[in-house]
């Protein structure tokens, strides 16, 4: 009878553990309040290194529209203090290929067409760089968020962040936003990569990224605006850390996409050597292994297979290896 409890312990024990990995090979899977940290995976093949520290999910959207075509979109936070200091957004379209001559349309107006912000050179952006090529884009773009003119839209695209579900989320939790975040946009779509759009969005606080307080709180008047960011010269460098920190993360985005060489944008002098990009890639796959390996070590801990004496040596043994 013993050895029959032991055998349903390790097996619903393993049944969990094994839920827990399938659960971390999607994190399209993730629900409200849950964290993830240091990537973003859709399959062994898809991902994306994040910023460090723990994003915890406030908004999902999903839909399944007609003939297998549906759209996803989570939204990401972390805080300090009460603060939001960085979002990340991500969200996609699959199935495109069912209507692709119809579709592809739609998606080429979304992208370089909207009444304001898209892939198309606008006069406060302070980074804008794009390939076309027939129905395929990448795109990226670097410019200063204004929170209150997103909250408040009057003629602003209603599927950007800070929308209905950030701002119910902003008045249920009594949240306080920054006036102002540093913001990255990308967007990729390539038929013959795969029949799906992605699109992503960060976005990080200047005193957060780079210890700066702005001194002017609205698009037109920050000292960020490309007219008069000649005249302040903190702002000037912060911008430039910015495009360069926004460079390398759209780097990953298209190593996370599979774009091809000739679909990858040009990205120097920000980008300096795929070199340093392939280092910095290693370092943060290594930190991520090794938050996995004790994740794993202290479940087994938790659940009584290993003593706290060995749990101790094995963690020592992964710290200093």
């Amino acid at each position: 009878m013993k050895l029959i409890i032991l055998l349903l312990i390790f097996f619903f024990q393993t049944n969990a553990y094994s839920e827990r990995i399938w659960k971390k090979t999607n994190d399209w899977r993730t629900i409200k309040g849950e964290k993830i940290s240091g990537e973003f995976r859709v399959n062994k093949k898809m991902i994306l290194p994040l910023p460090s520290g723990e994003w915890e999910l406030i908004d999902k959207e999903s839909d399944t529209i007609t003939h297998g075509i549906s759209t996803d979109s989570l939204t990401f936070v972390q805080m300090e203090n009460g603060i939001p200091t960085k979002f990340f957004e991500i969200a996609r379209a699959t199935g495109l290929s069912k209507w692709q001559a119809y579709l592809t349309n739609i998606i080429e107006a979304a992208v370089f067409k909207p009444k304001e912000g898209g892939c198309r050179n606008r006069q406060h952006y302070n980074y804008l760089k794009v390939y076309k090529r027939g129905n395929a884009h990448n795109c990226m773009i670097v410019y200063i968020l204004d929170v209150q003119r997103l909250l408040n839209p009057s003629d602003y695209d209603p599927d950007r962040v800070f929308t209905l579900g950030i701002r119910n989320w902003v008045e249920e939790n009594n949240i306080e936003l920054p006036k102002i975040y540093l913001a990255h946009d990308a967007s990729f779509f390539s038929m013959t990569v795969r029949d799906e759009w992605y699109s992503m969005f960060y976005a990080e606080t200047p005193q957060k990224f780079a210890n700066y307080k702005p001194k002017f709180t609205s698009r037109d008047t920050s000292e960020f605006h490309p007219d008069k960011i000649k005249n302040f010269v903190e702002a000037r460098k912060v911008m430039e850390k910015w495009i360069e920190r926004s460079a390398l993360f759209h780097s990953e985005f298209e190593i996370f996409q599979k774009a091809r060489k000739s679909q990858k944008l040009d990205l120097n002098p920000y980008v300096v050597s795929k070199t340093k990009i392939k280092k910095k890639k290693d370092n943060l796959t290594n930190n991520n292994d090794l938050s996995e390996q004790l994740i794993k070590l202290n479940e087994l801990y938790k659940s009584g297979v290993l003593t706290e004496s060995e749990f101790k040596k094995a963690k020592n043994r992964i710290l200093n290896n």
